[in-house]
């Protein structure tokens, strides 16, 4: 855990610094968030600040755009409480093509298993794009980590 202390403490720095013009940040500037010491609502919080940059960070430096990652707020049937849900443009258009057809009789409506499973190749090749990037871009790549790490951490108080 200590790994994951120094690890987070090293990488967020208040504000997220912007990829292409990123400023020397002394000490006294950054932002220490120990992960083990934060609340589901403030892991929820840091979760959402993470991944709305990491998205950006990747739309901003993968050229194709059908792998652009757009989040959107949207409450789920049967509740109240909205939920924050990203998908990359190819599922959207996906889907948005298989309402229309469906609401023209011309196809039936295609479930989520369903429409993930006839994508799967456009999922390997978005997987590659963002490895790709990974292994090219440092900030990105720590990111990813960082979000991995919250994601972990939520996943340990929820069980």
């Amino acid at each position: 855990m200590n790994i994951q202390r120094i690890m987070l403490g090293a990488c967020i720095v208040l504000g997220l610094t912007a990829l292409s013009a990123a400023p020397v940040v002394n000490a006294a500037e950054e932002a220490q968030v120990v992960i083990e010491d934060l609340t589901v609502p403030q892991l929820r919080a840091e979760i959402e600040k993470i991944q709305t940059e990491f998205y950006r960070v990747f739309n901003t430096l993968n050229e194709n755009d059908e792998f652009d990652v757009v989040c959107q707020k949207f409450t789920p049937t049967g509740s109240n409480i909205p939920q924050i849900g990203c998908e990359p443009n190819f599922v959207s258009k996906r889907r948005g093509a298989n309402a229309n057809e469906y609401r023209l009789g011309t196809d039936e409506l295609i479930g989520n298993d369903a429409l993930i499973k006839e994508l799967q190749p456009e999922f390997e090749q978005l997987t590659a794009s963002m490895n790709e990037i990974s292994t090219k871009n440092q900030y990105f790549k720590e990111l990813g980590e960082i979000l991995r790490m919250l994601r972990g951490r939520l996943n340990e108080i929820n069980q």
